[in-house]
């Protein structure tokens, strides 16, 4: 069972455990690492947590939390409507055919981040070859 908690500075993390940002543009953005604006995510498993973590990926790529934001300076979310909605999704999927698309998904993602190594390193290639020509 999903439950939300403010994250604070040197709190106890517990296994199966992820974060989500909550205030600015960016809030339902899943995360692996605290930071200062995220609530904790503490799941019953790990198979729980992968569920979660990318069901929340999906709708903030979907920018369905966009529709729960409030405030006038700093937009935030506020916990119980995150969670309502990740329980009222997590209720609606089927989990056979979702666990394929996250590992496809995720599949996607690994070859992104080499593809965007490979584009560093053609960045890093091309200003080393053009500082060769511009030594004397």
């Amino acid at each position: 069972m999903l439950q939300l908690v403010t994250h604070r500075p040197n709190q106890q993390q517990p296994a199966f455990t992820f974060f989500i940002l909550n205030k600015g543009m960016n809030s339902g953005k899943p995360l692996t690492a605290p930071c200062a604006n995220c609530f904790m995510a503490i799941c019953s498993s790990e198979n729980e947590k992968e569920m979660y973590y990318w069901l929340c990926w999906g709708l903030w790529q979907a920018k369905a939390f966009d529709h729960f934001l409030t405030g006038s300076v700093i937009m935030f979310i506020r916990k119980k409507e995150l969670l309502d909605l990740l329980q009222k999704q997590a209720a609606r999927i089927n989990q056979e055919a979702y666990t394929a698309t996250v590992t496809k998904v995720q599949a996607m993602a690994q070859h992104e981040e080499k593809l965007l190594q490979q584009l560093q390193l053609m960045k890093q290639l091309k200003r080393a070859m053009i500082r060769a020509h511009l030594q004397h």
